[in-house]
């Protein structure tokens, strides 16, 4: 059954292709700049972030590691996790979006939380050109770890991937998930260390597992550090993000198949 599943898959890539297109520009169609919107987009929050936490507030900290634009700091870690929100929120309201699709037979259901996944990936993309461009701008430093981050993003997408076809399952099952999902991503972005330092938090502070354990914050960081600190990530932490996003990756697609038979009847 799985080997099934990935065979129709590469068959029709070029339909995966099509729906991650369709996902990554459907909210630009219509308006006047169209899909300069995916660049445009991300240099306005970068610039309104800048003025306000740099330039109005004067928030400064570690600078030691050539951070002394807190606005820039600010959306490089909010780079993943969005693209974190986008690939669950959109896995999981991606079945039932899409019932027409599930009724037909021969549609390969596993394109719909691709397509989320992908899109949100891709996203990030424009995203981190964006921050590029004002990184030069405001004078800071460009080093030449920036290559290394498609080597991040690889296991991000696998990351993206599980929690997008776990989240297709959970939605069509539990109509209420989406719900519950806004408070849980809400409350994963004020314990993920994108607005606070985490070198702040004591070693023996109850709250240190919900940063040694946070797949999140090990990606925060690794961004960070190939952007901003011109260095290679820890190995440990690069190690156990890449190992859980792929079992999580593999779990969720095996869950994905055997299960999408049922849809039909419950969309």
């Amino acid at each position: 059954l799985v080997s099934s599943s990935l065979s129709k898959l590469f068959e029709r890539r070029w339909l995966a292709w099509y729906f991650v297109q369709r996902q990554l520009f459907r909210s630009y169609r219509g308006s006047f700049l169209g899909v300069l919107w995916v660049f445009i987009g991300p240099l306005m929050m970068i610039a309104l972030y800048t003025l306000v936490f740099s330039e109005i507030l004067g928030l400064r900290f570690r600078e030691e590691d050539g951070v002394s634009n807190f606005g820039l700091y600010l959306y490089c870690g909010l780079i993943p996790f969005m693209a974190f929100s986008d690939a669950i929120n959109g896995g999981v309201g991606s079945i039932r979006k899409n019932s027409t699709l599930v009724q037909k037979v021969v549609f390969p259901l596993e394109i719909l939380p691709l397509s989320t996944a992908s899109s949100a990936i891709i996203n990030q993309l424009f995203g981190f050109g964006a921050l590029m461009v004002l990184v030069v701008l405001f004078g800071q430093q460009l080093h030449w770890t920036v290559l290394l981050v498609p080597l991040v993003m690889v296991p991000q997408l696998l990351f993206n991937l599980g929690l997008s076809y776990l989240g297709a399952v959970a939605g069509t099952y539990l109509p209420d998930m989406r719900e519950t999902l806004t408070s849980v991503v809400r409350a994963t972005f004020f314990i993920t260390p994108i607005l606070w330092d985490e070198e702040k938090v004591p070693q023996d502070s109850a709250l240190r597992p919900l940063i040694d354990y946070n797949p999140l914050a090990s990606l925060v960081d690794s961004y960070r550090a190939l952007v901003f600190e011109g260095a290679v990530p820890d190995l440990a932490p690069t190690l156990w993000f890449t190992l859980f996003a792929a079992v999580l990756c593999v779990v969720g697609f095996l869950l994905f198949v055997r299960v999408k038979h049922s849809f039909a009847d419950l969309v």
